[in-house]
């Protein structure tokens, strides 16, 4: 697969489209031209029904047309520019959603939320919070932007790294397929990881018994931290839910 159409798979999956539908649109794009389900098949080694499913999502999305009719029907991708767009989207979307989040708690009681501004503060603030922790605590962090929070350290990771050590703080992660190989193979961070394809890359939730944070990278460093039990057991719960179905 062409380094382009690598980023394309990446995209199809950003917005939320299944493995293998991902894949049959890659197909279709590496063909540049219409494909029947039978050669789709083929080029893809995915099973009948997991084809047939697949151009149901694409229709779904219009990121496919058609040509033919019945055992003559083809399939044909639409630009990828759509794919851009769709991501964009999401992008812009999940900002809206997050700066309409800082600004209810700007106003709620002091002590409850804290909004952490800055590269400085945010690492002053990750100190903090892993020097104060208890022995054998939990840190759960559902990522995508794993490598933002290992790059904001600037250098201090290890420092970080060797804290989390002597507290003995368990730490599970769960990111893009990326994220994963690099805790694996090159990251410093022991701890264990699931991958979920498709995972988006702006917000990392970083969940520990006494609080919920939300790290935001873009536009700019952004912590929103939440000091709340019933905040903290329903984002647990739903980090096992997801812990469960990643790979």
């Amino acid at each position: 697969m062409t380094v382009k159409n690598q980023n394309h798979l990446e995209n199809a999956l950003k917005v939320g489209l299944s493995a293998k539908a991902a894949s049959v649109y890659v197909t279709l794009l590496e063909a540049g031209s219409a494909l029947s389900p039978k050669a789709l098949i083929i080029r893809t080694s995915l099973h009948r029904q997991y084809v047939y499913d697949a151009l149901y999502e694409l229709e779904e999305r219009r990121l496919i047309s058609t040509s033919g009719e019945k055992r003559a029907i083809k399939y044909l991708a639409t630009s990828p520019d759509r794919l851009l767009q769709d991501v964009e989207k999401q992008r812009l979307e999940t900002i809206d959603g997050v700066q309409a989040l800082m600004k209810l708690y700007d106003h709620s009681p002091a002590g409850f939320v804290e909004i952490i501004r800055g590269s400085k503060a945010a690492i002053e603030s990750e100190f903090k919070m892993i020097t104060e922790a208890k022995r054998g605590d939990y840190l759960d962090i559902v990522g995508g932007a794993g490598m933002s929070f290992v790059q904001l350290f600037e250098g201090r990771i290890e420092e970080w790294e060797q804290l989390r050590k002597e507290k003995q703080i368990k730490l599970r992660y769960i990111g893009t397929d990326e994220d994963v190989r690099h805790n694996k193979e090159i990251s410093v961070i022991q701890n264990e990881s699931r991958a979920i394809p498709g995972i988006g890359n702006i917000v990392n939730v970083c969940i520990r018994p006494e609080s919920v944070s939300f790290n935001i990278y873009e536009p700019e460093i952004v912590t929103v931290r939440v000091r709340n039990q019933a905040a903290v057991l329903s984002q647990r719960a739903l980090f096992e839910v997801l812990w469960n179905v990643a790979k």
